[in-house]
């Protein structure tokens, strides 16, 4: 089943690797890793999550690989590479994306309780079926 996440934009640690410049495409516009990386067909966030798993130089490479395939304009190998490296150098380590996992896990509960709700929608549809049923009844002239 496909990530519906659609807050991801705001609590991504991603956001600064994926919303960089790659540079101007040949018609002008500016390019972003988040656009180039989904150009891939992939989700960019999946893309940018395994890069970041990626040793510095394993990720760099890729990245001037993905550079090459997917930016429209003529720029030297010199050129790919130091983009690469400034992009490379965005990406989160693993050990701080860990910390964060673990930091995220250990905050306390925002405001309300799952349990709560889960009981208020039970209670709620309790209520539907018990209307239905006496309204079924009614009409059946059983009360």
């Amino acid at each position: 089943m496909p990530d519906t996440d659609v807050f991801r934009l705001q609590k991504s640690d991603l956001n600064s690797f994926l919303f960089a410049d790659v540079g101007t495409e040949s018609n002008g516009m500016p390019l972003s890793v988040v656009s180039m990386l989904g150009r891939l067909g992939g989700d960019p966030w999946a893309d940018a999550g395994r890069l970041a798993r990626q040793t510095p130089e394993a990720a760099t490479r890729e990245l001037a690989e993905i550079i090459t395939g997917t930016a429209c304009s003529g720029r030297s190998s010199a050129e790919v590479m130091a983009i690469a490296t400034r992009l490379a150098a965005l990406l989160p380590s693993a050990s701080s994306r860990r910390a964060e996992r673990q930091a995220a896990r250990s905050e306390p509960p925002g405001p309300g309780l799952p349990g709560i709700r889960n009981l208020t929608t039970t209670l709620t549809w309790g209520a539907i079926v018990l209307g239905v049923m006496v309204l079924a009844a009614r009409m059946l002239g059983l009360i």
